[in-house]
């Protein structure tokens, strides 16, 4: 409950030194206390020849009433009365003129809690304060013990905020918004690929936006929304934009502004993709003599390719073309044979996992191979030649070889459906299954087989 206006009445008995000598007097205070600025009209009851009033903050009248306004605080005015013989008595009576103040910063972003901070005046603890915005109260605290308080609340309008009590209310103060600009990028940046830039304002009705998108020295859209926006970026050539977007603002609300960079790259592939870049990328390897696949699809006949690749060029066998891949891609190192004759020859690199097909003294072929890795197990290393070769599935100890290659003994190069990208076999050279046919037709008897 708010002070009221009622009349309170401080009433005072001097006791006098001497019988009839002082004189005797009471103060009647209207009102006694009440939010700052508290206006009140003393008046002193009793007979006396003079009265003179001390306010308690510097200020002072004459006369039976007065009237004085305090500032926030406890105060005590005392009144002087004299006779017509001189004699003075003093009374005083104590004053409470209630203040609330409150500071927050003069802007806020949209939906993120601001705290409001104040305190009661004169300090009183427990005091229930109430944050109150433009549309009614936010959140509410209590004042601590030294009459301090701060609020915590969530602003979503511009415009007047002020804490209120049943003591007194604060001042309002007048809060500008800074909207939410929400930008981002729809799409992988992949080249090829449907790319756009995606702005929207929140609240829609905060402003409106600017929109200037640049390709180096090229200006591209320089446009203002007054919606949500989306742009189709060009993907068919690798590039940078820069896009920047600033609200221009409603009254009651902050400008704002965003910028990006938008970059078209070459996509990430693996295992399932389909697509012109994996038809790219195919084409790109087998240009470099690595045994890939044509058409658009990432099957695990390109998952092969992509091994051997990274093998050749010392990557994380993953199996995955990323942004490491294609700069490798776009500066491979073109391995040579170690060996220059015989001028047809098959060279098997057991330290990378490779095996080169070498024709006219060049690398004609580069595959993916897996050598022993199972424990008490080896490949022999040496200078060898084919010496058999079994069309189709050939059965042996350690399982079923497919068009195999024997160079010695009871090992061979030959077809496996698992050609992991590490040291597998129990001995022999696994090579892909698609692979295998290949070299059956194209590898004759007696080719010299180098395995180092």
């Amino acid at each position: 409950m708010r002070w009221g206006l009622a009349c309170a009445v401080a009433l005072l008995i001097l006791v006098p030194a001497a019988t009839g000598a002082t004189p005797q007097v009471t103060i009647q205070t209207t009102p006694p206390a009440g939010p700052a600025p508290l206006h009140v009209t003393f008046t002193a009851a009793g007979e006396a020849a003079s009265y003179h009033w001390e306010f308690g903050d510097g200020s002072s009248a004459d006369g039976r009433t007065a009237e004085h306004t305090y500032a926030a605080g406890s105060w005590t005015a005392t009144l002087a009365a004299q006779s017509s013989g001189g004699e003075l008595a003093t009374q005083t009576a104590t004053l409470t003129a209630y203040g609330l103040t409150v500071t927050s910063p003069s802007s806020a972003r949209y939906d993120r809690r601001v705290v409001f901070r104040g305190a009661i005046v004169p300090a009183e603890r427990g005091v229930y304060v109430s944050l109150m915005g433009p549309r009614g109260k936010i959140a509410a605290a209590r004042t601590r013990v030294d009459g301090r308080y701060s609020i915590a609340g969530r602003v979503r309008l511009p415009g007047q905020y002020r804490t209120t009590s049943e003591r007194a209310d604060s001042l309002p103060l007048a809060l500008s918004v800074v909207p939410k600009l929400v930008t981002g990028l729809a799409g992988s940046g992949a080249r090829d690929s449907g790319y756009f830039f995606t702005a929207r304002l929140v609240p829609r009705n905060a402003g409106v936006l600017a929109v200037n998108i640049t390709r180096g020295e090229d200006v591209l859209v320089d446009r203002t929304f007054t919606g949500a926006v989306r742009i189709k970026l060009d993907t068919r050539r690798l590039t940078s934009y820069r896009i920047r977007t600033e609200v221009t603002p409603n009254e009651g609300y902050a400008s704002t502004v965003r910028v990006l960079r938008a970059n078209v790259v070459l996509p990430r592939l693996s295992l399932g993709a389909r697509g012109v870049a994996v038809s790219q990328l195919g084409d790109q390897l087998r240009r470099l003599r690595y045994a890939a696949p044509s058409g658009g699809a990432f099957d695990g006949r390109m998952l092969d390719a992509v091994y051997a690749f990274q093998k050749v060029h010392d990557l994380s066998r993953t199996g995955v073309v990323d942004a490491r891949f294609w700069r490798a891609l776009s500066s491979p190192r073109m391995p040579s044979p170690r060996f220059e004759q015989p001028a047809a020859h098959i060279e098997v690199n057991k330290g990378l996992q490779v095996l080169y097909i070498v024709r006219g003294s060049r690398l004609a072929l580069i595959v993916p191979i897996s050598t022993a890795g199972v424990a008490g197990t080896f490949t022999p290393v040496g200078t060898f030649a084919v010496y058999r070769k079994v069309v189709g599935f050939d059965p042996s100890p350690l399982g079923t070889l497919y068009d195999p290659l024997y160079f010695t003994g009871g090992y061979a190069i030959h077809g496996n459906p698992s050609v992991p990208p590490y040291p597998a076999s129990h001995g022999c050279v696994r090579i892909p299954m698609w692979v295998a046919p290949l070299l059956y037709r194209t590898v004759p008897y007696g080719e010299t087989v180098y395995v180092y």
